[in-house]
């Protein structure tokens, strides 16, 4: 059997989000492992540049520092998984942080049935519940000294509207206006056109982060599970038919 392994840098709300997306829109009809990779996009950056021949799959499965992530990983083979996603943080604050490594590791994992693709979210995965008014959104963005773990929490839990915050209340309906949202301001990013289409290059908003927000100390807040949904299913996800 082909298997989905979506790969998370948290442990807890990243998995809350997505076992949300997956009820609202897959529907039990695909075979998926969740594991946690514990650790931030750099050190993987740093694994990987210091083995050029080493598969990244592997090393996912030797870093994971979970049992029971261990154990799901063991027995399966490369050959055994049809598709790879990673979803990790922007984390511009971090002591590793550097824009050319953001860059290096999209254009490495930049095709789930090759390495894997990544979305990244800007700055971390509150980012999906920092969102009120829609419009305000297309705007909205985090000073770099409010991106630190623990403030930008607690920012994302001030600013954002409280229908956003507990993944297991977000629908359908909700999602659709997520994704909605974060397309419009996604190729806004990176085309000045605010329209709801997929944005397939992921590249392409990191350089728009590092070449027009972080030189003015700011990065613009924008969510990777939308990105995500829109990328996997297409323009279609934000209708009925799904």
């Amino acid at each position: 059997m082909e298997r989905t392994l979506f790969v998370f840098e948290g442990e807890h709300r990243e998995k809350l989000y997505f076992e949300s997306l997956e009820k609202a829109f897959f529907n039990g009809q695909h075979s998926r492992i969740m594991v946690s990779f514990q650790n931030d996009i750099y050190e993987l950056y740093k694994q990987l540049s210091a083995d050029d021949e080493l598969d990244p799959f592997e090393l996912i499965k030797q870093l994971n520092p979970l049992a029971k992530n261990r154990e799901l990983l063991a027995n399966l083979r490369r050959d055994q998984i049809a598709q790879i996603y990673l979803f990790f943080d922007m984390e511009p604050h971090d002591e590793q942080f550097d824009p050319q490594k953001l860059l290096d590791m999209l254009a490495l994992f930049n095709n789930e049935t090759e390495q894997g693709k990544l979305f990244i979210s800007y700055p971390m995965i509150e980012a999906i519940r920092d969102i009120d008014d829609h419009t305000e959104y297309l705007t909205r963005t985090a000073r770099l000294e409010e991106c630190a773990g623990k403030n930008y929490k607690q920012l994302s839990a001030m600013r954002g509207n409280c229908i956003y915050a507990d993944a297991r209340k977000i629908d359908k309906h909700v999602w659709q206006i997520l994704i909605t949202a974060n397309l419009q301001k996604a190729n806004y990013l990176i085309s000045g056109k605010y329209n709801p289409n997929p944005v397939i290059d992921q590249a392409l908003i990191a350089q728009t982060q590092l070449d027009e927000f972080l030189p003015r100390g700011q990065v613009s807040v924008l969510a990777a599970f939308p990105i995500f949904l829109a990328d996997y299913f297409g323009a279609k996800v934000l209708f009925s038919e799904i």
